[in-house]
């Protein structure tokens, strides 16, 4: 036998603690560590279920904790790093839940899984970051939610783990490396990430010993990946017979387990509430079947959810990291700081606005400084179904204007209602992007993208009822309003039904008494691009103006399903769409007009010009709109937006079946150059074509 190098000799007998579940650990430090519950928390997370008992083929985030991808392992971690790892992962990384695979063996294999494991890379390009400040790293990772999850956990030596550029790679799109989601996306910028490298590595060590790739010794080391069952925790959808459960004081469960079994240092307390849990399962040890308030109280433990969210009187922010949740309107006290309560969510939340603040999108509370994760695609889409299986638990009282259509709530009211004539909303809260007349409380014009109407209703008739913590008053108490005087009269419902409608239609309205007497008409799009609805000349009475940031606009005519005009400059003034009656043709504002429609257009060769059918657009989440229509049998999505030089560059997607030739066609005016060529023939692959066109003027 070889002898053996001195880092094995120095790591293979240590000790590097018991694995740090937050889950498990919040139970523990409320009495119950070694119950069932702590049991399956630990199950979950220390991934046993990844090669014990029944699994699906192609596990979610929701089966139990999958390890890391390792598909790219080669391109973002140093050789030093996964020798140490490898030979004992909690030695490097106290509280680390992978266990240690390869006590007992012989040196060679942490050689050959170490070769194995750097031979996979994806040969991309080594990620030259910008520079970082460890002062501001610091500071954003205590104010942006880092802290919350990484209290306990450690994150020492990331410097010796990643290679030059991954660490700030991995934090820009952690969910890539770690799918499970237990690291979330806090859709860090460049910048930030930089920041938060520099700190969290301030010092970038060179490797003792280079690199020497080793055919070989890679290929012995994929054969013991295999056998050893790494695949069952790092591949998504690995084959491997089950692991049947034996004595459960035996195996992983011994305090010693034998050579070859999995060590992961669990304490006496973990092993017990592991024993716990098995046996509450029963002879054929099932997982047992979780009603949804109880599947939802596991995924929130697995997550660390409670570190954040309160949920049926137990989680929020602990006492020592509470001064750390920090907000930009100190006038909005706990409310602009803490993030939400998550009681009754199901029923508060439309499902597609659950998904969209799992993804870390949507949010309202832009003053808040920390930030919703995205935590991947298995938790967005299960956990709005188990939610609303919990909170939707009694009938609901249906909305007015289903009972009485006669009583559905009207814009005008809506709109005299929320002015400062009315109950003033405007006082406290944003709206469609006018900043409020007093703290700034989120823009009411997005409550009813988010909210269900009938939660909606209910929280206004009394918000002191609700466990959100808001400052609210109630305007209609015991169900009558505050000021019969106003539209709706004596009625409370309709107020607020009429309430509903007018901020359901903000965006194309006339702001409220109040702010409609100091709002500059004309829209001057800022952070992201302006999509408004009006009457353009030119246009016509179908127009769908975007404006962007850039200072490039354009406009679709949905009456003919094409793009018409294109202009630099100002956008558009909306006095005339929000205060006459009988809507204007509006005009650009800007300068430097083209007519689009002589740019470029898709036809079927041989065939007279087909009508072209309209069906929708959908907001991307850059705010760019993407329009669809239809062209005889194709479906077209069209998609324009500004370039670098204040041109152009349109996407066309083709997607259907047509056995003729689809063409793109274009008689640009003088002074207007377009790419492609006109005459340029689509190739359909699958049934999709694409093509890309620039226009320059």
């Amino acid at each position: 036998m070889k002898s053996l190098p001195l880092l094995w000799l120095a790591l293979a007998g240590a000790c590097g603690g018991a694995p740090m579940v937050p889950g498990y650990e919040r139970l523990r430090q409320a009495g119950g560590g070694a119950g069932a519950e702590a049991g399956e928390v630990l199950l979950s997370e220390l991934a046993c279920l990844a090669c014990h008992g029944e699994r699906p083929a192609a596990p979610t985030a929701l089966d139990w904790k999958r390890g890391p991808d390792l598909s790219a392992a080669g391109d973002r971690l140093r050789p030093s790093w996964v020798r140490a790892w490898l030979a004992d992962p909690a030695a490097v990384s106290p509280g680390a839940t992978m266990p240690h695979l390869l006590a007992g063996r012989p040196y060679e294999f942490v050689e050959d899984l170490t070769q194995y494991v750097l031979s996979r890379q994806s040969g991309r390009r080594v990620v030259e970051q910008s520079p970082g400040s460890a002062k501001d790293g610091e500071e954003i990772f205590k104010s942006i939610g880092c802290i919350a999850c990484h209290r306990d956990l450690p994150l020492k030596g990331l410097g010796e783990k990643y290679a030059h550029g991954e660490l700030v790679r991995f934090l820009l799109q952690p969910l890539l490396a770690r799918p499970a989601g237990r690291m979330p996306d806090l859709h860090t910028t460049p910048k930030e990430a930089a920041h938060l490298a520099a700190w969290l590595a301030p010092v970038e060590p060179e490797d003792a010993k280079p690199f020497v790739p080793d055919a070989a010794s890679a290929e012995r080391g994929r054969v013991a990946f295999a056998s050893l069952g790494c695949a069952a925790c790092h591949e998504r959808a690995a084959e491997r017979a089950p692991v049947p459960w034996r004595d459960l004081k035996g195996g992983c469960l011994a305090e010693n387990p034998a050579a070859g079994v999995p060590r992961y240092g669990l304490s006496e307390e973990q092993r017990t509430a592991l024993r716990t849990a098995l046996a509450a399962r029963g002879p054929e040890l099932k997982a047992p079947a979780l009603e949804p308030r109880a599947a939802i109280r596991r995924i929130m433990l697995e997550r660390d959810c409670f570190a954040c969210h309160q949920r049926e009187g137990g989680g929020g922010p602990s006492p020592e990291l509470a001064p750390l949740f920090t907000s930009t309107r100190e006038d909005l006290g706990d409310l602009g700081r803490f993030p939400p309560p998550l009681d009754g969510a199901g029923r508060k939340f439309q499902p597609a606005a659950l998904e969209a603040i799992l993804h870390g999108k949507g949010g309202v509370r832009n003053y808040m400084r920390v930030r919703m994760g995205d935590f991947g695609d298995d938790l967005a889409q299960r956990l709005p179904v188990l939610l609303a299986a919990a909170d939707l638990v009694a009938p609901e009282r249906p909305m007015i204007g289903t009972v009485d259509p006669s009583k559905v709530g009207r814009n005008e009211a809506g709109r005299e209602i929320v002015g400062t004539g009315g109950y003033a909303c405007i006082a406290c809260h944003e709206l469609h992007g006018h900043p409020s007349l007093g703290i700034g409380a989120y823009d009411l014009a997005e409550m009813p993208k988010r909210l269900r109407p009938e939660w909606m209703r209910d929280f206004l008739l009394d918000p002191a009822s609700y466990p959100t913590g808001t400052r609210m008053p109630a305007f209609w108490p015991d169900g009558k309003p505050l000021n019969p005087k106003l539209p709706g009269g004596k009625d409370a419902d309709r107020q607020i039904d009429s309430v509903r409608v007018y901020l359901t239609e903000a965006d194309q309205s006339i702001p409220p008494p109040g702010l409609a007497d100091e709002a500059a008409y004309e829209l001057k799009p800022a952070d992201r691009p302006i999509v408004f609805r009006t009457f353009i000349a030119g246009v016509g009475t179908h127009a769908i103006a975007v404006g962007f940031p850039a200072g490039v606009n354009t406009a679709f005519d949905a009456l003919e399903a094409r793009w018409a005009l294109a202009w630099r400059g100002r956008f558009l003034d909306a006095g005339g769409t929000w205060n006459q009656r009988f809507t204007k043709m509006e005009q650009p504002l800007g300068e430097g007009v083209i007519k689009l429609g002589d740019c470029g257009a898709l036809e079927i060769a041989g065939l007279p010009k087909p009508t072209l059918k309209f069906r929708g657009y959908r907001i991307e989440a850059d705010g760019v709109p993407v329009f669809s229509y239809g062209l005889g049998t194709l479906t077209i999505e069209d998609r324009l937006e500004p370039t670098d030089s204040h041109g152009l560059r349109r996407k066309l997607r083709v997607s259907g079946q047509t056995n003729e030739q689809v063409v793109f066609t274009a008689k640009p005016p003088a002074g207007v150059t377009v790419k492609p060529a006109s005459g340029t023939a689509l190739r359909f692959k699958g049934g999709v074509a694409e093509l890309t066109e620039e226009i320059s003027w």
